[in-house]
């Protein structure tokens, strides 16, 4: 029977495919793709579905290519992430907080049971990851290690660095343009997205 998060993420879905393209993956992550004009990249924007209202609000107008809208139903996991990734076929991806903050840089992390407590620690201490078995809105049962690598993504606006998310560096690791935005600075962040995707109209 499916709980209310499944039901939630099924009402999502009816409102997407009524304005555009939007499927439901394994994970529970609803993918809205939004097509611009002919040309550009692809985009994958990568968000906390309870931010999708307010990334809705922000997504530009005009642009080349195409913008995939993941929004993710797991808390924060890599593996869902990575499973959009590569369903998505996105060229870049954009991570988007609700901190604010249009760059990424630090090192990365690990949760480990010390003295029966699970701490963050750096990735290189002796302790091993934690790993989590994890069950999705749907139902699907996954691992999650819980070790992310440090990743960093350019500065869109030269300035303010944002929180830390884990799913940076699997998009750098395949070769795609990874940057990050906080969802009050997300506005500014389109201009020299694009113009660095090559997606200005």
């Amino acid at each position: 029977m499916p709980g209310p998060l499944l039901d939630a993420i099924t009402t999502d879905l009816e409102v997407f495919s009524r304005y555009t393209r939007a499927r439901v993956d394994a994970f529970g992550t609803v993918l809205a793709t939004f097509e611009g004009a002919h040309g550009g990249a692809t985009l994958l924007v990568w968000t906390p579905r309870e931010l999708a209202t307010e990334v809705l609000r922000r997504l530009p107008a005009a642009y080349r290519g195409r913008i995939v809208l993941g929004l993710d139903a797991s808390g924060g996991d890599l593996r869902p992430f990575e499973h959009a990734l590569e369903g998505s076929g996105a060229e870049a991806v954009l991570l988007v907080r609700e901190e604010p903050g249009l760059r990424h840089a630090g090192g990365g992390w690990k949760l480990a049971r010390l003295e029966d407590e699970t701490v963050r620690l750096p990735l290189d201490h002796a302790a091993p990851p934690v790993e989590e078995e994890r069950t999705a809105p749907t139902g699907l049962r996954y691992r999650e290690r819980r070790a992310y690598p440090e990743w960093s993504s350019p500065a869109l606006d030269g300035s303010r660095p944002g929180s830390p998310a884990p799913q940076g560096h699997a998009a750098a690791a395949r070769g795609l343009g990874v940057y990050a935005a906080g969802l009050l600075d997300l506005e500014e962040a389109w201009t020299p997205l694009f113009e660095r995707l090559r997606a200005l109209p």
